[in-house]
């Protein structure tokens, strides 16, 4: 185990993807990739101080204690091999399903794993739809048929040899295209879609977090306002640039023929942009249940879970951001080191375990 005093990173991957471990003192820590391509951890704040401390990925069991729910999802996110939002996302709902973490957080693993399929087949069956709309084919048989129906399918094959023929393109091309776009999009959404995806979702509950913390800071005199302040202000810069992303989304599905007919072009582009999203919004969903979590408790318990919002808020790297966040996050640190508390006494190697399950019930709300 290594530290890093002065930790300040450059892009997503150097800061990593937050995970969903059960273990206090390891909660939403972030994990990433060396330049020798091996997994390491980077654990923030261990002694309330400034910087992380960076502990190989085996070597984790040997530094922490964990729960076994967390030393399964450590062995699941190695089988995985890649540490992006998504491939840690898929291992925590596996682990999750598992059990170890409470029959709630199973439910709420199926019911996540439901909506990612239920949103898959609701984006095929649009972009479909979109392929016969640029193409001026009528698709209110195929709506009413549907993908699901053998007739359906029949249909829809048939309309896409006809929007092929027309965008000159070749019918496996197509579908290929289509298919690819779907799997990009799929955590999205489309602006006409019945029910927005996954992150459009977020981003709105994170609009709703940014306005909850605001109004909260400014009736609050206690010393946790000014951090509250920052926890907002570090929301609304997300916001932004989460906005500008789906933009570009949305700005590319306007004029969706030429998207298609330029696919090899633009899906560089495409892909970039809906990666970059992922990374935005990596770690929201924890704070955002915190925080719900916290309403209704009195102010000292509200402060406290500002602080621990503090300790893994998802600071946006420099090459992301024309603001230092991370000079501001030391500065507020600095200006309340008294009042920032860490998870546990991680020397003593004992887990907190009226602490493990409350993560463990916000870790349900957040998946």
């Amino acid at each position: 185990m290594r530290s890093l005093t002065n930790f300040a990173p450059s892009t997503f991957e150097e800061r990593g993807a937050a995970v969903a471990f059960t273990t206090p003192v390891l909660s939403q820590t972030r994990v990433r990739k060396n330049l020798h391509e091996e997994l390491e951890v980077l654990v923030s704040n261990l002694s309330e101080g400034r910087g992380v401390y960076v502990v190989p990925w085996k070597a984790l069991p040997m530094a922490f204690p964990m729960t076994a729910h967390d030393r399964m999802l450590q062995d699941l996110i190695v089988k995985a091999e890649g540490c992006s939002p998504g491939d840690i996302r898929t291992a925590v709902l596996e682990a999750a399903r598992c059990g170890l973490a409470g029959p709630l957080a199973v439910e709420a693993a199926e019911a996540a794993l439901g909506d990612d399929d239920e949103q898959r087949l609701l984006i095929n069956f649009q972009l479909i739809a979109e392929v016969l709309k640029a193409v001026g084919l009528e698709s209110s048989e195929f709506l009413r048929c549907g993908l699901g129906s053998e007739e359906g399918q029949k249909l829809t094959r048939e309309l896409m040899l006809k929007g092929a023929k027309k965008l000159s393109i070749e019918p496996t091309e197509l579908y290929a295209r289509v298919a690819e776009l779907a799997a990009l999009m799929q955590p999205i959404g489309l602006t006409s879609s019945p029910k927005p995806g996954r992150l459009r979702r977020l981003m709105r509950e994170l609009a709703n977090f940014r306005d909850s913390m605001t109004e909260w800071t400014d009736g609050n005199p206690s010393e946790a306002a000014p951090i509250g302040g920052f926890c907002a202000e570090v929301a609304e810069h997300t916001l932004n640039h989460a906005r500008n992303v789906v933009g570009q989304f949305d700005q590319a599905m306007e004029a969706f023929e030429t998207l298609l007919r330029q696919w090899d072009a633009k899906r560089t582009v495409v892909r970039r942009a809906a990666t970059r999203l992922s990374w935005l919004m990596d770690g929201w969903e924890f704070l955002i249940a915190t925080w719900a979590e916290a309403q209704g408790k009195s102010r000292h318990e509200q402060d406290l879970a500002v602080h621990e919002l503090f300790r893994v808020l998802p600071l946006l790297p420099r090459a992301e951001s024309a603001s230092d966040q991370v000079s501001a996050a030391d500065q507020v640190m600095a200006a309340n080191r008294r009042s920032v508390r860490a998870y546990v006494d991680w020397r003593s190697g004992q887990l907190d375990m009226d602490l493990v399950m409350r993560i463990e019930s916000i870790k349900t709300r957040a998946a």
